[in-house]
This record gives structure tokens, sequence and C-alpha cells, in this order.
């Protein structure tokens, strides 16, 4: 398939080429790679049934990341320490404040912010609560694709 069109499902993390069918398939950054070959497994159809079971196999025992798990890694460039939790204030150091933000699925986010004026060193520590309660409402697994396997486990 074409870059940015994914396979159809019987053909999720599978790809053809000349001579074999390669199954590759990524799971918390560890990408699994095997080869069937037509000559070996028995010509072009008996090597695609034999990667589908493979593939097939991977699914079952190395489901996707949760979505949770990716929302609290902790980016580079994270000043605070607590993923989506971070401190702005307005030029001149008004205003400061600690804010929790999560977006919880592709069109829901979630953001709230504690005052340093109101909560003072408490800002930050009821951030990082409000934080831990909005992933709870994140659920799933971490998905591009329907034939992954997670879509039973969403």
């Amino acid at each position: 398939m074409p870059r940015g069109i994914p396979n159809s499902k019987p053909m999720y993390g599978i790809y053809g080429y000349s001579d074999y069918w390669s199954v590759d398939i990524r799971r918390n950054k560890v990408r699994m790679v095997k080869a069937f070959y037509f000559n070996t497994h028995g010509g072009r159809g008996g090597a695609l049934k034999q990667a589908q079971a493979y593939r097939d196999e991977l699914v079952r025992e190395h489901l996707p990341v949760l979505k949770r798990e990716i929302a609290q890694r902790v980016r580079s460039d994270n000043k605070s320490g607590i993923a989506g939790v971070y401190f702005r204030q307005e030029p001149g150091g008004k205003n400061p404040m600690w804010i929790a933000s999560t977006r919880v699925s592709p069109d829901k986010g979630i953001s709230k912010a504690f005052s340093v004026g109101r909560y003072g060193s408490r800002a930050k520590e009821l951030a990082i609560a409000e934080r831990q309660k909005q992933l709870a409402q994140m659920t799933g697994y971490a998905s591009r694709h329907p034939a992954d396997g997670s879509a039973s486990h969403s």
C-alpha cells in the first residue's frame, strides 16, 4: 500500500515483495519482523496464510500500548517533570498558574488551571492530582488500525 494508506484488515502488518511476504508489527518501540518466502512456505498463497497466522499470534500476544501510558510519557521539553502539567504566567510574571491538561479523545480535551496567587505552593500539587483524575477518563489502546487486536479491548 502507498504510504499513509493503511492496509486492509486481512493484510494488516503484512507487506508483499517479489518473492516473500513480510510481517512487520511494532509494539512499544519494539519492531517485530519476519519474512515468509514463497519457495519455502508453499508458494505465494501458502506463505500468505502462514504470515497472517504469525501476525495474528503477534497481535494477540502483544497488545498496543494503552493511551494512558503514552499520555504519561514525559516529553524532552517538559519542565515540571510530570507529563501534562505545566507552569504558565503572563508577561511580567502576572497570574502565575499550574495547569493540568489532557486530550482524553481525539475530540475532547480537558484543562484545569490552579492559580499560585490563590493556592500558593499547593498549586502544583493540585494540578498533578487533577492530571491523575483526567488520565482516569482516558481509556483504550493507542491503535492506528482496526485489525491490530485492540478494538475488542478498548
